[in-house]
């Protein structure tokens, strides 16, 4: 059905007691008005018989799919994310909409303002939006962070704390006592938290740690980072995920080096690549599926509980799975 000609946004407007910009936002951009209004608008709309084609705003049903932002489709890690969401939705019966970020703010805050009338909440994995974006968003819809800490958020990380004491529980044993860590993003929380978590928990096995950073999270970040270790050796490295490993690992077998031979190599993620190098890679996991499922298990609870302001931090472990790159120290 065509939009009604006798109705226009002055005369929801005029009903519904706020301004023509206000009612304007409600269609083109809901997400800057805040869920009170925005629904008032949209009963407003549908009562007075204003409707667009294929407008889903004023669906008398509540919406029955989840949202969930990815930063880079390629990344194994959110694909094994995405795998735990999906499951989780469709064991309570939603669908999923997959909105990929390319690593694009604006990009990410666009496509969201796209989808907040058309679903019940949205997820954001390792997002980097400002807590001004969150805020504004938060106000439409429930949201859940992965990987991320924000106060007054429902958060859900893996435990980096748990995983860490593992993962130098099996240094330790093999006879290892320097650590370096090659780190990510600066502007990445989870790389700030797991550098964190590795000078607190370092002490209390008589380790000695420092970090380089790596400036990235990719391949080619490993192998620039391998003439540090070249220049300065350290019996073990962990790197910030299984990329800046495999590429650091890849780098020092150009140079002669030897996996584990000359330098036991940890990632994290523990993702599909570690079977994919030569030896493969002892990796500790960031939570993967499990943390996918339990950020929709959190959604769907907030979806059906929107008058409570209950907001916490879950946590899911971290597991080390140990494979060829680290071996006893020689």
């Amino acid at each position: 059905m065509g939009k009604r000609k006798d109705v226009t946004i002055y005369d929801i407007a005029r009903v519904a007691g706020v301004a023509p910009s206000t009612v304007s936002r409600a269609f083109t951009s809901p997400s800057r008005v805040s869920a009170k209004t925005l629904g008032h608008i949209h009963a407003v709309a549908r009562d007075l018989g204003f409707h667009t084609e294929g407008s889903t705003y004023w669906d008398e049903q509540d919406p029955t799919a989840l949202g969930i932002v990815l930063r880079n489709l390629a990344n194994p890690v959110y694909s094994d994310i995405l795998e735990g969401f999906q499951a989780g939705a469709k064991r309570e019966g939603y669908s999923v909409i997959v909105v990929a970020s390319n690593r694009s703010l604006r990009q990410e805050e666009l496509a969201v303002d796209a989808i907040v009338t058309n679903v019940a909440g949205i997820a954001f994995p390792a997002s980097r939006l400002s807590q001004r974006a969150l805020s504004r968003f938060e106000r439409t819809l429930p949201i859940v962070l992965v990987n991320r800490v924000s106060p007054g958020y429902t958060c859900v990380v893996a435990d980096i704390a748990g995983g860490m004491t593992t993962t130098f529980e099996h240094l330790t044993s093999l006879g290892h006592r320097e650590i370096l860590y090659l780190s990510g993003s600066d502007e990445s929380w989870v790389n700030a938290m797991r550098w964190r978590m590795i000078c607190e928990i370092a002490p209390l096995f008589n380790l000695s740690v420092r970090q380089v950073k790596a400036h990235g999270s990719g391949l080619e970040s490993g192998a620039a980072v391998a003439r540090e270790w070249i220049d300065h050796p350290v019996s073990a490295v962990i790197a910030f995920n299984d990329f800046v490993a495999i590429g650091f690992m890849q780098a020092l077998q150009r140079f002669g080096y030897c996996v584990p031979g000359d330098v036991s190599v940890i990632g994290i993620d523990n993702s599909v690549n570690c079977l994919l190098t030569q030896p493969s890679l002892t990796s500790l996991s960031s939570g993967g599926a499990l943390i996918g499922e339990k950020a929709a298990e959190l959604l769907i609870w907030q979806a059906r509980n929107r008058s409570s302001t209950k907001r916490a931090l879950h946590k899911v472990p971290a597991e080390l799975t140990v494979r060829g790159s680290t071996g006893a120290l020689r």
